[in-house]
């Protein structure tokens, strides 16, 4: 009897020891890939404000302005100021305005020969119609740069998934590309580049448990920077492609049934800005593009 009381113990502790190892693996398994869908959303946000900072869109409608003032004894001063985008985190001393400019604020520093420094922050309403032409190049290298430092981390979590390894490969070598037109301050060949990366989304999301809509959405916001991409070279015809394979990739969402209802106004609203982006490309207006893409984008990222 001992023999057999024994003999079951041993297999109530084996029987135990595999089903704790199988739910640990399991639990393993689900946070590995979530934090490499959360690495593919923190690569897509990057791009996504490269593709922005590249025509100046701000998401927020403002722009941040500060300077400097200094003052000395005899009342007399000097100022220089330059501004930053809205679409970041504020800095300290912001205020915003009602109406759109800033009432602004004042950090004041004195100094031993009587010289006294003001620094002011203005917050203006910022849009496309009223925006320059003028890129940031310094700003942009340096998120490039910067974003490098995390792709060799993302690629080693990417093998761990179902995405297939040529498709990583080529991501990073396209990456490389990216660095050298962006050195260059070529314009349209780093848009260019942009859009190639972005298209390596999708398939890094379908190669990861998500959702329909985000797999979906990310195959839409792809065409849509194809066309973003191509607005310098004046080339609408493939832009109006773009723009209606954009449509074409989110109408699926339309007529699948396992999104919940809740939703639906905000996937019915954003069909309907998909098109109001396609049927824009008739005027052959960059800004008018450019409005369009930034009401689109806006509504699109709230999914």
């Amino acid at each position: 009897m001992k023999k057999i009381a024994y003999i079951v113990l041993i297999v109530i502790i084996a029987v135990l020891s595999l089903t704790i190892y199988t739910n640990a693996s399991k639990d393993s398994s689900e946070d590995a890939g979530d934090k490499t869908v959360s690495e593919i959303n923190f690569l897509e946000s990057k791009f996504v404000d490269l593709f922005n900072k590249m025509n100046g869109i701000e998401t927020r409608n403002y722009k941040i302005f500060y300077g400097e003032m200094t003052k000395n004894t005899q009342g007399e001063s000097s100022s220089k100021s330059s501004s930053s985008g809205g679409s970041g985190s504020k800095s300290e001393g912001q205020e915003e305005s009602s109406e759109g400019e800033g009432q602004g604020s004042k950090d004041e520093e004195g100094s031993e020969d009587g010289q006294k420094t003001e620094q002011k922050f203005e917050m203006k309403m910022s849009g496309v119609l009223t925006n320059t032409d003028e890129i940031d190049w310094e700003n942009i290298k340096l998120e490039i740069e910067n974003l490098y430092s995390s792709i060799p981390t993302i690629t080693m979590d990417l093998y761990k998934t179902n995405v297939n390894q040529e498709d990583i490969l080529a991501f990073n070598k396209e990456y490389d590309n990216l660095i050298l037109f962006s050195k260059n301050e070529d314009k349209e060949k780093t848009l260019a580049q942009l859009s190639k990366l972005y298209d390596y989304i999708p398939k890094f999301i379908n190669g990861t448990s998500t959702t329909e809509i985000e797999k979906k959405v990310t195959e839409t916001k792809s065409n849509i920077f194809k066309a973003y991409s191509k607005l310098d070279t004046d080339n609408w015809n493939a832009i109006y492609n773009d723009a209606n394979n954009a449509v074409s990739s989110y109408a699926q969402l339309l007529s699948n049934t396992t999104i919940e209802p809740k939703k639906q106004y905000s996937i019915n609203r954003v069909y309907i800005l998909l098109n109001e982006l396609k049927n824009s490309v008739s005027l052959k207006d960059k800004e008018v593009f450019l409005i369009k893409y930034k009401n689109l984008l806006e509504e699109i990222d709230a999914l």
